[in-house]
């Protein structure tokens, strides 16, 4: 994946500032190239962009369950992985997983947190 550095630090950049779609373009270009264990940090860090995505366009059930899968995929990484923080990125995606949980079974517009969570890098 180095070899792709500057182009997943570009999907990053992407994923905060909100650009979902073009993020999971961008990073998935790298996934699919990508033949090794990284591969399911990948597609974790796509099925966050694609459940934020789902959630712009009001799609709530499909971000949930986005969200599920993106936590199972990256749940498994330690804490930093390629200088992403994980921990702390994936406390804000368990907290957006419970508040559309919440949103879906009260049947709310939104879900609380109301900010994105960022994907903040060690560097």
């Amino acid at each position: 994946m180095l070899d792709e550095w500057d182009q997943f630090l570009k999907g990053i950049e992407l994923f905060n500032r909100e650009e979902f779609y073009d993020c999971h373009d961008t990073i998935e270009e790298i996934w699919l190239q990508e033949s090794s264990d990284e591969q399911p940090f990948l597609q974790g860090l796509i099925q966050s962009a694609v459940a934020f995505h789902h959630y712009q366009h009001g799609k709530l059930g499909a971000a949930r369950s986005m969200l599920s899968l993106a936590i199972e995929k990256l749940k498994g990484y330690p804490e930093t992985h390629h200088q992403v923080l994980l921990k702390e990125f994936l406390e804000g995606l368990r907290a957006w997983k419970a508040g559309l949980d919440e949103a879906i079974s009260l049947e709310t517009e939104r879900p609380i947190p109301e900010a994105y969570p960022r994907i903040e890098m060690k560097m």
